[in-house]
C-alpha cells in the first residue's frame, strides 16, 4: 500500500505520502512529521476507507503509535475530507483556520440552504436556468467524501506551531479558500504551500457565496508574500517538490494579468454577464464541476477589475451586469 502510493522522507524526520483523489492530477500531497512515538500531520486526504488505511499505516511506519496533531490547509474535500476519521475525542487534535471554521456546515452537513444560495448566485451571474439547476447541485457529491471534525485550534494565522519536532510558522494565504494556510520552517527554508502555490497549475481563484469578496487581489498578495521568503525548498500538495518561488511567483502574476487583460476585452464586445465571460475565457465545459470553477474564477477577475475601476459593476436583485468603465 505504501509502495504504490510513495513515503517519501522530504527533510529530516519530514514524509510525503502520496494519496489517491478523484480530481486534479490523482493524488495529493500530505505530510507526516515524526516525533519518537507521536506524529503530527498536514492535510489529511479524502475519506475513504483506502485514504485512511493507509494514512495509518504510514504513521506505524515511521515509528509512531499515535497522531497527536492533524494541520488543515483549508477545507476543501481533498484536504479536510478524512478529518472526523483522524481528529475528534479521544484521536488527533484539529488546527484549521477561523475562517474555514464556519464554511463547514453549509458545505458538507448542512446542505439545503447554500445549495439554495448558490442557485440564487448561478442564476443571476447569467447561468441559464437548467443549467443552474445541476451546477447547484454537483457539492452534493463532494459531500460524501468527507467526514467532518470539530476544530480543537482556530487558527488566524503567525501562530508557531510544533510539527514533529520543528517549528512553523502559520501563514495566512486566503484566494483559493478564505482560510487557507501554509506552513513556513524558517531554519530549513520549508514552505509546505499547501493549493496555494503548485509548481505547474494556476489553482481556482473563485469568487463565490462562500469566498471572501476579492479573492484574486488576496491571492496575489499571499504570493508576494510567500516569494519575499525566499524558502529554499517548496512542498505543495500538488505536483512535485520544487525551487525558485520568487520565479514561479512572477509567472503566475503574468498569467492572472492575462486573464484580467481578456476579461476586458470580452465585456469590451458587450459580453454582460459572468457565464458569457467564463464561456469566452474558457470555452465549453462538459464537466459540470469544471463549469463552475469556471464561473468562479470569471468572477474573481471581473471582481478584482471592477476594484480597480476597468469595468462598472451593476447589481439588482435578478442580475449582476458588468460593462466597460
Amino acid at each position: 500500500m505504501l509502495a504504490e502510493t510513495g513515503l517519501t522522507e522530504v527533510a529530516k524526520g519530514v514524509f510525503e505520502l502520496r494519496l489517491p483523489i478523484p480530481f486534479e492530477d490523482g493524488l495529493v500531497n500530505v505530510f507526516l512529521f515524526a516525533d519518537g512515538e507521536e506524529a503530527d500531520l498536514l492535510d489529511c486526504g479524502m475519506n475513504s476507507d483506502e485514504s485512511v488505511a493507509t494514512i495509518r499505516a504510514a504513521i506505524a511506519h515511521i515509528g509512531a503509535k499515535r497522531l497527536r496533531r492533524l494541520v488543515v490547509t483549508h477545507i476543501h474535500p481533498d484536504h479536510y475530507g478524512a478529518a472526523g476519521s483522524l481528529a475528534g475525542e479521544g484521536m488527533a487534535d484539529l488546527y484549521i483556520h477561523r475562517l474555514e471554521v464556519p464554511l463547514v456546515n453549509p458545505r458538507y452537513v448542512e446542505l439545503e440552504h447554500l445549495v439554495k444560495e448558490v442557485h440564487r448566485y448561478l442564476l443571476v451571474n447569467g447561468v441559464p436556468a437548467s443549467e443552474a439547476e445541476v451546477l447547484s447541485n454537483s457539492q452534493r457529491a463532494l459531500s460524501q467524501l468527507v467526514k467532518t471534525a470539530e476544530a480543537s485550534v482556530q487558527l488566524d494565522g503567525a501562530e508557531l506551531l510544533q510539527m514533529g519536532r520543528r517549528q512553523l510558522r502559520v501563514e495566512w494565504t486566503p484566494g483559493h479558500s478564505p482560510g487557507h494556510i501554509c506552513l513556513y520552517d524558517r531554519q530549513d527554508g520549508l514552505l509546505f504551500a499547501g493549493d496555494h502555490m503548485l509548481p505547474e497549475l494556476s489553482p481556482n481563484i473563485g469568487l463565490h457565496p462562500q469566498s471572501t469578496p476579492d479573492p484574486l487581489h488576496e491571492y496575489l498578495d499571499g504570493l508576494r508574500r510567500m516569494a519575499a521568503l525566499e524558502p529554499e525548498l517548496i512542498l505543495p500538495s500538488h505536483g512535485r517538490p520544487f525551487t525558485g518561488a520568487p520565479a514561479r511567483v512572477k509567472v503566475l502574476e503574468a498569467h492572472h494579468r492575462r486573464r484580467l487583460e481578456q476579461a476586458v476585452e470580452i465585456v469590451g464586445r458587450g459580453k454582460q454577464t459572468a457565464w458569457e465571460v467564463a464561456l469566452e475565457l474558457w470555452g465549453p465545459r462538459s464537466n459540470f464541476y469544471e463549469k463552475r470553477l469556471a464561473l468562479q474564477e470569471a468572477l474573481a477577475h471581473l471582481q478584482a477589475l471592477a476594484v480597480e475601476d476597468r469595468v462598472t459593476k451593476s447589481v439588482t436583485p435578478d442580475s449582476v451586469r458588468w460593462t466597460p468603465a
